[in-house]
């Protein structure tokens, strides 16, 4: 018992008006036949299943039909029957992959010089064509550029890349773009009526879009399903022959995401286990439905490539406006980490499972990305960060009593996180207030001249009423000058921790620096003065900074500036504060490294060297003059 020929031999196109898309191609060749104008060499290029081979034997038919040349050839005298029965002697098809070695192209050269048997041209068609090793090209490459008359070359290719610039230079070249879904859906349409196949849109739209742009893939498909189940064709039986996702999991298991539900994600994932399908082919599934979100989300509307049903349609442009971007886009993520560990080894569930729950609760993971997630489900909860309010107005002349004297810097942090408000006139958030002021009664020292006393009055002096007022920098927020130096050094530790995973040397760096205090809402990370080097690694570094940003606002709650200064910070409770630090110790034990004290600053050892010059120590317990004196 023969076999009969499949569906995509049975209805594969017979003349242009036949070709699905692919319109610049037809449009080219159709001119190039009525013109007379055919070259003798081509070039098609495309994925598999897109027509290339079917638009060479369309052209073979034109050229060689018996009431042609013509663009439109019949289809029922001998030449155009013997093209669609691949039993042409003119038409000869050569499969490039068995047919590589130079000893073929020499039999093809020798083929080549005979006149056609029966139409008028010679048509050989060379598929996958990039698998011709380089010799067989160079052999080829004459008969190529000067082929005899009436001898016409169509090389087909998925792989243009492989062929050689030289070849590629002699062709024209087409490239055949994937049919969409709606293209491949109009296809089997036809195919099923001339088939007399009973099967519903839905289940026609869901072989289009697995066939991923195939039109010999699509209707392979369809035959399966013919032999599956007869002539009535379901939905469901779509599913299960090609062991697809359903689409209610899908949107189930996105909308469990939404919902940030992980015991439905879990639920999902089990569902999906249960159906017996491949695990790694549903999470393909998963990347696709989640990439179709994001394109919906971002377009504000169904494109047509991702159009199948109005239907779904609808459904997916709801679900697309519920589910936030950031949540597919690391959906996206999750899954192709997920792909990549199943297919070195890990099991496929574990994976499926642990991607759900971690794009469902951010919290459970560590990763840069999930803190984002985090901050941002955060900001959306407490509808945005609150507006600072506006400055107070301040009275038109304050008395020379109500102004407080000048105050060390540590009781600057407290009196601006009672008074969130800050005056016009002291913009600058790196400097203390100025004090106004006092007549000095008594000389503050008998050394001091009277002319620097002076001098320092009039630098203290503030600066005039109608000067104008510099803006350099925004006021921070109330919360963020709500926020203590104490609050800081509570979760100091845990910020480390947090971005201890993804930025390991910054972690190492911030080790060694202390929060020292809140200047005007902003909070000040001190180095040590001869630790520049771990400073500048910080300060410097723009992702640095904002990881350090992002990890101290998700445990605040709030966005608060940084920055970054050298200070002296005394080496012995330093060194006290490090040697007793869980995460200096980890650092230490894990990078094989020892911990270096600073050597004392270059001023302070001058300091000491002269102290002990003129501190001379006392022999004369001892009974030793000692040097004489000067």
């Amino acid at each position: 018992m023969s076999a009969a020929p499949s569906l995509y031999r049975r209805h594969r196109p017979r003349n242009f008006a036949d070709v699905v898309g692919q319109e610049h191609v037809v449009r080219t060749l159709t001119n190039a036949v009525t013109q007379g104008n055919v070259h003798h060499a081509y070039l098609f290029v495309g994925s598999r299943g897109t027509g290339k081979t079917s638009m060479a034997k369309i052209l073979a038919a034109c050229l060689n039909c018996e009431q042609g040349p013509t663009a439109e050839p019949c289809g029922v005298c001998d030449s155009c029957l013997a093209i669609q029965q691949a039993g042409s002697m003119d038409v000869i098809e050569m499969d490039g992959a068995s047919h590589n070695s130079v000893d073929d192209i020499r039999e093809l050269r020798e083929s080549v010089a005979y006149a056609p048997v029966s139409g008028r041209s010679k048509v050989y068609i060379i598929d996958e064509a990039q698998m011709l090793t380089p010799q067989a090209w160079n052999a080829f490459l004459k008969t190529l550029e000067e082929p005899p008359p009436n001898t016409i070359f169509v090389l087909a290719t998925t792989e243009p890349q492989k062929i050689l610039d030289t070849v590629v230079d002699r062709c024209h070249r087409f490239d055949f773009g994937r049919p969409t879904v709606e293209q491949l859906t109009v296809v089997l349409q036809r195919v099923a009526q001339s088939e007399s196949i009973e099967i519903s849109p839905d289940a026609l739209a869901l072989i289009a879009r697995h066939a991923t742009g195939s039109f010999r893939d699509a209707l392979g498909t369809l035959e399966q399903l013919v032999t599956y189940t007869g002539s009535s064709i379901a939905v469901e039986d779509v599913l299960a022959v090609l062991g697809v996702a359903d689409d209610d999991l899908l949107f189930g298991a996105l909308d469990a995401i939404a919902a940030h539900d992980a015991r439905a994600s879990l639920e999902i994932a089990a569902r999906l286990a249960e159906t017996g399908r491949d695990l790694q082919i549903a999470a393909r599934d998963l990347e696709v439905h989640a990439r179709e979100l994001l394109v919906v989300g971002t377009l504000g509307g169904v494109p047509s490539e991702l159009r199948v049903t109005p239907d779904r349609d609808a459904r997916l442009a709801e679900q697309a406006e519920r589910v936030d971007e950031a949540d597919a886009v690391r959906l996206l993520d999750l899954l192709g980490v997920a792909m990549r560990a199943i297919r070195d080894g890990a099991d496929p569930r574990t994976q499926l499972e642990l991607s759900l729950v971690k794009a469902a609760t951010p919290e459970v993971d560590a990763s840069t990305k999930a803190l984002l997630a985090r901050i941002a489900r955060l900001e959306a909860a407490l509808g945005g960060a609150p507006a600072a309010p506006p400055a107070a107005t301040p009275p038109a002349a304050a008395p020379p009593a109500a102004a407080a004297p000048a105050a060390a810097p540590a009781e600057a942090a407290p009196a601006l996180a009672a008074a969130p408000s800050v005056e016009p006139e002291a913009p600058l958030a790196a400097e203390p207030p100025a004090a106004t002021p006092v007549q000095p009664a008594d000389p503050p020292a008998p050394a001091t001249p009277a002319g620097s006393a002076a001098v320092a009055a009039a630098a203290a002096q503030p600066e005039p009423a109608d000067a104008p007022e510099p803006e350099l920098a925004p006021q921070p927020s109330a919360a963020a000058v709500a926020v203590t130096i104490e609050q800081v050094a509570e979760i100091w530790p845990a910020v480390l921790e947090t971005i201890s995973p993804d930025q390991s040397m910054v972690c190492a760096a911030l080790a060694r620096a202390q929060p020292v205090e809140m200047r005007a809402g902003n909070l000040v990370v001190a180095f040590a003065e001869d630790d520049s080097f771990n400073r500048r690694m910080v300060a410097d570094n723009a992702d640095a900074r904002t990881v350090v940003g992002l990890a101290l606002e998700s445990l605040l709650g709030v966005r608060v500036k940084i920055e970054y200064e050298l200070r002296d910070l005394g080496t012995a409770p330093e060194a006290q504060e490090l040697a007793g630090d869980e995460l200096v110790d980890r650092l230490l034990e894990t990078f094989d490294a020892e911990e270096i004290t600073a050597p004392p600053a270059a001023a302070s050892t001058a300091g000491a060297d002269d102290e002990a010059e003129v501190e001379q120590p006392d022999f004369a317990d001892d009974g030793d003059p000692g040097p004489e004196g000067p």
